[in-house]
């Protein structure tokens, strides 16, 4: 893709470029899995918190939008997959998977400079090493819910220690996935240094600088305007 010269409002201001760094195949499985899991957890939390259920109209209508939701959010990423650009996915699964001593010299100065202390980062590519960790957490998190959310539905007629115990591993991973979530949905479109990369979520394109500057050794996005 072109890079696109867009105009500041100043007059006279120079021209930010943008590029092309997720395809419609990538934003549409961010989105399938985003949205059926947030309506998903969001639902679960009714359930859990027995408090919650005077703020509902109905309980069981709850647990029917928890059941549907929560079989969309394994089941729409599936359809995703199917029909979409499964090579560029594949490729961003590599990329997650792969772990370079920089990826954990980075968690490990992140982590310190979350405490005061000063330091920099080393530079990134297509996902930083915090983005990894919080891919791999959630599918993780999302295929434990799935497992555990099918042994509770009713019409299967699971035993009863199955059922308890997958209860509690069931809403233990909620518990364990609410601060990943949380925390991407803050990074993503709150904090200031990296909220302009959620534009490359919603229209794919991000500005060429914030892309030079967070994911200097991306291979994949549009390398126009790089130089």
């Amino acid at each position: 893709m072109t890079s696109t010269p867009t105009s500041n409002s100043a007059a006279g201001a120079p021209a930010a470029h943008l590029v092309q760094r997720f395809n419609t195949s990538e934003r549409w499985l961010h989105w399938a899995v985003a949205v059926p899991l947030l309506l998903a957890m969001l639902t679960g939390l009714t359930l859990i918190l027995p408090g919650a259920a005077k703020f509902v109209g109905s309980r069981e209508a709850v647990r029917v939008a928890h059941w549907i939701t929560g079989f969309m959010s394994i089941a729409v990423p599936l359809v995703v997959l199917l029909a979409g650009d499964r090579h560029r996915i594949a490729a961003d699964v590599r990329e997650v998977d792969l772990w370079s001593v920089d990826d954990r010299v980075w968690l490990r100065m992140w982590l310190s400079r979350r405490t005061g202390r000063a330091g920099e980062l080393p530079p990134s590519g297509r996902f930083n090493a915090g983005q990894k960790a919080n891919a791999v957490i959630s599918t993780v998190a999302l295929v434990w819910l799935g497992v555990t959310g099918v042994a509770l539905f009713p019409p299967l007629h699971a035993p009863f220690w199955l059922l308890e115990n997958s209860r509690t591993l069931h809403n233990l991973t909620w518990f364990l996935l609410l601060p990943v979530v949380a925390g991407h949905i803050y990074l993503s479109s709150v904090y200031r240094p990296t909220r302009p990369g959620l534009s490359g979520m919603i229209n794919g394109l991000v500005p060429a600088a914030w892309l030079r500057e967070h994911h200097p050794l991306d291979r994949i996005s549009d390398p126009t305007d790089r130089q």
